[in-house]
């Protein structure tokens, strides 16, 4: 099959800005219209979709199809090859950070193919709360010096969906024990557009060493 073909028939399709394709399958960069039917319909059907669509000009065309979270280039059939070799994301792109008296701050991006949207939900991809607490001890650990491992949590709030492609800003402090300056509370907050979308308090120690 004739990578530039694909190519072609692809980036006319009204979900996509542009269209990589290479000998076994072809990388994806949405439009406003894709984001869109991504997070109402989730990554599996909306793949499905472009296949369907794929199949139209070129039967049988059984290519592998990936979804870019920006732009990379121009990108050559072997380069596109071997992204589709990599593995999906499981976790956030960290894309900033700076720390002010002790407050973290760290701008954080959703991959569009975060792993773990597949199973929450398949059809409506929202980032679990229980990674966001995740995510939060294990950011804290090598900034703050906190375990990562969390002994109780306390006041946890979601108030706001968290979505594929979101970038979001991450809150991070820790307020020791009056009497142990060695356990505390991990503070933490998601906001999304200066948004309060999450928030939490975990108990949790300073990391030993």
């Amino acid at each position: 099959m004739n990578p530039a073909h694909v190519r072609a028939h692809l980036a006319g399709h009204p979900w996509l800005a542009e269209a990589h394709a290479g000998n076994r399958g072809a990388l994806l960069l949405l439009n406003l219209s894709g984001h869109a039917a991504l997070r109402l319909h989730g990554r599996h059907s909306l793949l499905t979709t472009l296949q369907t669509h794929l199949d139209a000009h070129t039967p049988h065309a059984m290519y592998q199809l990936r979804l870019l979270d920006a732009a990379p280039g121009e990108l050559s059939p072997p380069a596109v090859d071997r992204w589709l070799d990599t593995s999906r994301p499981d976790g956030a792109l960290a894309l900033a950070e700076h720390e002010h008296d002790g407050h973290w701050t760290i701008s954080l991006q959703l991959p569009l193919e975060l792993v773990h949207f597949d199973d929450h939900f398949q059809q409506a991809p929202v980032l679990p709360g229980v990674l966001q607490v995740g995510w939060a001890l294990a950011l804290a650990a090598p900034r703050l010096g906190t375990s990562m491992h969390c002994r109780e949590m306390e006041a946890l709030k979601f108030q706001r969906l968290l979505r594929p492609g979101d970038r979001v800003e991450l809150g991070l402090r820790f307020e020791s024990d009056d009497d142990d300056a060695t356990r505390g509370k991990l503070h933490f907050s998601y906001h999304l557009d200066g948004a309060h979308c999450s928030s939490g308090r975990l108990r949790v120690e300073r990391a030993h060493g």
